[in-house]
């Protein structure tokens, strides 16, 4: 048995630019099972590696690693685990939003979302350490990834059980489905929409619920965040004009962090705003539109 807390997560994609190791690798499928060695320096082809979900390295090694293999630890501020963590994801999200209507493109989805609950579940883990990762791009699906980090860690500062935390996750992780069934040049569109576009772009969530349900996501909760993280508290908002108690908890939250990663990430046509900013901004400008109490919460996550 291997003591986690003696290792560190690496980035998988060295597998295809080395054909050895300095170092023995662990590794595992999940964030819940235990470490097993997979590669022996010396001893192991590289190969018997491919199938591990997550590679770990001995801290012994974490020099050796960072000097020779990481071509992304010039960036100091952000810890590596949660970099590679991060990135060894972001592919599978490619996939999802390539082909939304694969359910094993979801079920891979929710795995995901396992993994990033007991990631963020850690007490080591902080929301400031991914904040410079989440804001250096605006797709689609960076986007979902970054909504649905944000919103696992509001639900765990809000006292989430592991299984609300998983929907809740998979909820904001798919909210966005619905963007898929619009014409890209109108999502991506550098100024103004016209009434028609803005009308267009306005059905996503309900296309996002159409396409979850067809898939065969039952859960109501994660539909419900899915379909509703644009209704506003005012009843202003899209598609079913929800008020106040109306929207579910998941909705209420997942439109905080949409708006928050919308705002504080780098877009072409539109400067983002520092974290402080943005906060500042939803809690005294859009208190008619968001739950203050939940901003709150979300607040506390980055202290």
């Amino acid at each position: 048995m291997y003591n986690e807390k003696n290792y560190f997560l690496i980035d998988k994609r060295i597998i295809n630019n080395h054909n050895g190791f300095m170092f023995n690798l662990y590794g595992k499928n999940t964030f819940n099972e235990d470490l097993s060695l997979v590669y022996e320096k010396g001893i192991t082809p590289v190969d018997t590696i491919l199938d591990c979900r997550y590679l770990y390295a001995h801290e012994d090694n974490r020099n050796l690693y960072e000097s020779h293999y990481n071509d992304f630890t010039n960036d100091k501020l952000v810890p590596v685990e949660m970099k590679t963590f991060y990135d060894n994801i972001s592919s599978n999200i490619n996939a999802l939003f390539e082909n939304p209507e694969s359910i094993e493109n979801v079920e891979e989805a929710k795995k995901i979302v396992t993994d990033m609950v007991s990631i963020i579940a850690q007490d080591s883990f902080t929301v400031s350490s991914l904040v410079t990762i989440l804001s250096f791009d605006y797709y689609t699906h960076t986007h979902s990834l970054n909504v649905s980090v944000y919103a696992i860690c509001v639900g765990k500062q809000m006292g989430f059980t592991k299984i609300e935390l998983e929907e809740l996750g998979t909820s904001a992780l798919l909210h966005d489905l619905g963007k898929t069934r619009i014409d890209p040049l109108v999502i991506n569109k550098n100024g103004a929409l016209t009434q028609r576009e803005f009308i267009e772009v306005q059905n996503h969530p309900f296309y996002g619920w159409l396409i979850a349900k067809k898939v065969g996501i039952e859960n109501k909760n994660i539909l419900a965040g899915i379909r509703n993280h644009h209704e506003k508290i005012d009843g202003t908002g899209y598609p079913d004009k929800l008020t106040g108690n109306e929207i579910h908890l998941y909705a209420k939250i997942i439109g905080i962090c949409d708006v928050f990663d919308a705002i504080t990430t780098n877009k072409t046509y539109k400067d983002s705003k520092s974290t402080f900013e943005t906060l500042v901004m939803m809690k005294k400008e859009m208190s008619n539109h968001l739950d203050v109490d939940i901003i709150n919460h979300f607040i506390h996550i980055f202290k």
